[in-house]
């Protein structure tokens, strides 16, 4: 894991007129649907988004109608997070979202005009959470 940070539950984001934060309470998102309405209201997804994870990938690469140029999700309560859903499909989103900050990180668009975003993704917990997660995402690079 690169890109996914894991974060004290202390840690205090700073909040900024050009940054959203989306705070993701893992005790309230129990299944992908429950995340995708989420994003949509909180990321302002255009009508046209499919709730899937190819989507969810396109969506999260784009941004373009979003004028802030910072978005940071931070998901809480880790392990309630899509507890609803399968590890792997829990792995499999988290996979996606280190895909989409590495996306926006190596910036490796052809149209001139992309305004770029910094996008981070954020977990709060600690050294067993990061172990948790780093072990998510290596089983489903191992499959791919």
């Amino acid at each position: 894991m690169k890109f996914i940070r894991i974060a004290s539950p202390e840690t205090e984001f700073k909040r900024g007129k050009n940054k959203i934060i989306v705070e993701i309470d893992g005790n309230e998102i129990k299944d992908i649907s429950a995340f995708y309405e989420l994003l949509v209201d909180k990321l302002s997804f255009p009508g046209y988004f499919g709730e899937n994870l190819d989507a969810l990938y396109d969506m999260l690469l784009d941004l373009q109608w979003i004028k802030h140029e910072a978005i940071e999700l931070i998901i809480s309560s880790f392990d309630s997070f899509l507890s609803e859903e399968s590890p792997e499909d829990k792995a499999d989103l988290l996979l996606l979202l280190e895909q989409v900050c590495e996306g926006w990180r190596d910036g490796d668009f052809d149209d001139e005009e992309w305004e770029m975003k910094k996008f981070r993704v954020y977990i709060i917990g600690d050294s067993n959470v990061e172990a948790n997660v780093n072990q998510m995402i290596a089983s489903i690079r191992e499959e791919e």
